[in-house]
């Protein structure tokens, strides 16, 4: 049952993503700026969500906060607000789908249940041109233009134990050879894999990105998005490359900017000529690589920066100290907020600083607890 769910609403949450994300395109000379992995399943099992979930506080937050978006949900996606963006086709089948029963808080604990991980990573162009994302966000800014399109360079991934073919009842909605085409099929495969390409226009915005689902080694499935000079490498490496021996069994979450991400920012604030005192710090930056994982059966959340000096982090764990300083003179002496800043440590290591927060300090999780109540309170108030 749990997983016919888990199918119902990753076809339901992949259609909706083909019809509302405007474009889904990818430039195959981008160079990776951001990566990020997410051991999703693992990380229910940390010491942070066995916490969090032990508050008294947390149930009544989630029994709200759950039942108001089972209400606001419905009334976004009631059949008069669908019909003026979807197919009539469409619409019915969402609508049938969204009236069998189905709430936030199953779909949630389905999700949970078979999604193991999320891959993520985000490129941009590595030229002398500006980058079309950061050109549109600049006009937006400056009243240029009042609609934003954003284009998703790079790789998207989901690691699930759910076979993906399972998925492609929605290709119903799509005219074959037309709005999409096979670029691979084993339909005589009872896991057999598959890519696609989608190409088409939906209120006069051009969509176009592939996605395909892969049975990996380990008896598991990936679910890639991606564009077409990318996807077919990206599949191998999952199947047998790279991402073949990725570890998802540690309950940790990772976000890395790589060096090439300040180098983008500080050559394309220059571009658009929004560069200033101080922007310059970016080139100083090597890589920044935050993590969320336990370390002896405790969460902690690491942050190291690795700069192109000592000299250069030495400044930034000064300039730190510093701001952590005045945080603490700018709250109450016994209260939790100063309690929990003098739980941060950072310290330097040749190039490297290092932040680092205890996840177990009582002045946090009292702030928590604080936080889910005054949520639940105001959700209940709306």
């Amino acid at each position: 049952m749990t997983k016919r769910l888990f199918v119902s609403v990753w076809a339901l949450t992949v259609l909706l993503t083909v019809y509302f994300v405007p474009t889904f395109a990818v430039a195959d000379d981008g160079r990776v700026i951001i990566s990020y992995q997410d051991n999703f399943k693992a990380f229910t099992s940390s010491d942070f969500v066995k916490r969090l979930t032990a508050l008294p506080e947390w149930e009544p937050f989630f029994e709200v906060f759950t039942q108001t978006c089972d209400k606001a949900i419905d009334q976004e996606l009631s059949r008069k607000n669908l019909q003026k963006r979807l197919p009539e086709l469409v619409v019915n089948d969402l609508r049938k789908f969204l009236e069998s029963g189905i709430s936030t808080k199953t779909s949630i604990e389905t999700v949970f249940q078979h999604l193991e991980a999320i891959v993520f990573k985000l490129q941009a162009d590595d030229d002398d041109k500006i980058d079309e994302n950061l050109q549109n966000i600049t006009d937006l800014l400056q009243g240029r233009k009042k609609d934003l399109d954003l284009e998703f360079d790079g790789l998207l991934a989901f690691i699930i134990d759910v076979n993906p073919r399972s998925y492609l009842s929605f290709l119903k909605y799509f005219r074959e050879n037309t709005d999409y085409q096979f670029l691979r099929n084993e339909p005589d495969e009872p896991a057999g894999d598959f890519v696609l390409k989608f190409d088409f226009e939906f209120h006069d915005r051009d969509i176009e990105f592939c996605c395909a689902g892969i049975k990996l080694n380990t008896g598991r499935y990936a679910v890639l998005f991606s564009d077409d000079d990318q996807i077919i490498p990206y599949c191998q490496a999952f199947k047998s490359g790279r991402y073949a021996g990725m570890d998802t069994t540690q309950p940790q979450k990772e976000l890395i900017l790589e060096e090439t991400c300040f180098l983008f920012l500080d050559r394309q604030l220059k571009h658009t000529k929004l560069d200033s005192k101080g922007t310059e710090f970016f080139s100083k930056i090597r890589k920044i690589n935050a993590t969320l994982h336990d370390v002896s059966g405790v969460s902690q959340l690491e942050i190291i920066a690795a700069m192109q000096t000592e000299e250069d982090a030495h400044a930034v764990r000064d300039l730190l100290a510093g701001l952590l300083a005045f945080a603490q003179l700018s709250v109450k002496e016994n209260s939790l907020e100063r309690g929990l800043l003098q739980a941060v440590q950072t310290q330097t290591a040749g190039t490297d600083v290092s932040v680092t927060v205890k996840l177990d300090n009582p002045e946090l999780w009292k702030l928590i607890a604080q936080g889910l109540q005054q949520a639940t309170e105001k959700i209940k108030n709306r």
